[in-house]
């Protein structure tokens, strides 16, 4: 398993190896399972101003970053899933199909767009931040055949 020095703390904790920044293990309070977010049965109880504490909290408790620069993007994540927050909201009072021109001509409900819209900038916005599991493991990542890669592991004799 080369380049170990690159893994998380957690998984050099399982692998009992150690890396040359040993980081900072997850705090005990984040070390929990993902609960079900509470405005998923109650679109209403979403509220922008808790989500980006919550967020800022976990990114300042994880990765120590709480530059003031990076409350744009966390307003413009904030934002994007209230979009996102409102249109399933209102594609649940809508069939998926839709009638429209005087009922001939069947549509998809509009919502469902719009919802995957702002799931899909929510995601992108998310990754920025570092908050998927993905952008979390990429930082980490070492493509093992490119240059960097060969350039890291050293030269080894054929």
């Amino acid at each position: 398993m080369g380049l170990s020095h690159k893994l998380p703390p957690e998984v050099h904790s399982v692998h009992g190896s150690v890396g040359k920044n040993p980081g900072m293990m997850l705090p005990e309070k984040i070390k929990a399972r993902i609960p079900f977010a509470e405005w998923a049965d109650n679109p209403d109880g979403f509220n922008r101003e808790k989500f980006v504490k919550e967020t800022a909290d976990y990114l300042f408790d994880v990765y120590g970053i709480g530059s003031k620069q990076d409350r744009h993007t966390l307003t413009m994540l904030a934002d994007q899933m209230q979009v996102y927050v409102d249109a399933r909201k209102q594609q649940d009072t809508m069939p998926l199909v839709i009638e429209m021109n005087g009922g001939k001509t069947l549509a998809p409900n509009p919502y469902i767009t719009i919802a995957n819209k702002a799931m899909d900038n929510c995601v992108k916005l998310m990754n920025e931040l570092g908050l998927t599991p993905k952008s979390r493991l990429a930082a980490n990542k070492l493509e093992d055949a490119s240059p960097l890669a060969d350039f890291l592991k050293g030269w080894q004799p054929q």
